[in-house]
């Protein structure tokens, strides 16, 4: 028993670390080159979705945006990945099926908890995907233990150099850097740059209406967005009223599952060309 204590008190530390990622979106905010994302607070008047892959399938398909759909589908799976790393080190004659088990009930409790507390919105897409992480956690752990038993040390290694490059570097390129004195300093010197990042944005504003507007988007579809109270609309000169955009003006914007915008970024250059 004295063994297991280390893999325990790890597995029951990360738990108490999913509780205030998952189930209280307790995050920084997200640097992506100029676009800024923010995932804590609620998700009010959404309706729960118990339908598997209503969510997921529009993620697939570049609806939502590729960053969006990177952060929501490998967010749900990788967080989970490390459950099935510590689970077979605390639990003997651990399979594949007790993973899939696993997955379905860590997945189904932080959803739970998010209902209970009314922090958030019930997701049947979201357990599949946590179920997904804790089995790839799972089926890692049993390369590395294969790895083992055939000392295969140097593949190890290797291994876990490339996981430990690629996690550092994307924990660099995502999270912002510095401390509030620092970041609040770049952002005013930043101020007349480019908040698309030179992309173009999601594509640009064919139609605006009360509440909404209307964007044509770079793979050529067509989407209607909503605005509430609480959408923020940026630009490089700062804040600006959503009754403000016009049509022709290029934008980033952050959407949930109802098309709903929680931000909008107004590209620099599309802003002062509507200007002239």
């Amino acid at each position: 028993m004295k063994i297991k204590i280390l893999p325990v008190t790890l597995l029951l530390l990360y738990c108490a670390l999913l509780i205030k990622i998952m189930v209280f979106k307790d995050l920084p905010t997200i640097n992506v080159g100029g676009l800024m994302l923010n995932f804590s607070g609620t998700n009010p008047g959404h309706a729960p979705n118990f339908i598997p892959f209503t969510t997921i399938y529009p993620y697939l398909l570049g609806h939502k945006g590729l960053i969006i759909a990177s952060i929501n589908l490998l967010g749900n799976i990788g967080l989970l990945i490390p459950i099935g790393i510590f689970a077979p080190l605390v639990v003997e004659d651990f399979s594949t099926q007790k993973s899939l088990l696993l997955g379905f009930c860590s997945g189904l409790s932080i959803e739970v908890m998010q209902v209970i507390l009314q922090v958030g919105i019930f997701d049947i897409d979201d357990i599949i995907l946590n179920a997904l992480g804790v089995m790839i956690g799972y089926w890692t752990y049993s390369i590395y233990l294969f790895w083992w038993q055939k000392k295969q040390y140097t593949l190890m290694i290797v291994a876990s150099l490339l996981v430990l490059i690629i996690s550092f570097g994307g924990f660099y390129a995502f999270f912002p850097k510095g401390n509030a004195s620092s970041q609040l300093q770049h952002k005013k010197l930043a101020q007349n740059e480019d908040l698309c990042g030179g992309t173009g944005g999601t594509g640009e504003i064919i139609k605006t209406g009360i509440n909404r507007f209307t964007i044509k988007r770079n793979d050529g579809v067509v989407q209607q967005i909503r605005l509430t109270n609480q959408t923020i609309v940026k630009t490089s000169s700062g804040l600006i009223a959503a009754s403000t955009l016009k049509v022709g003006e290029r934008v980033t914007i952050v959407i949930d599952e109802t098309e709903t915008a929680s931000l909008v970024l107004v590209c620099a250059l599309a802003h002062s060309n509507i200007k002239k």
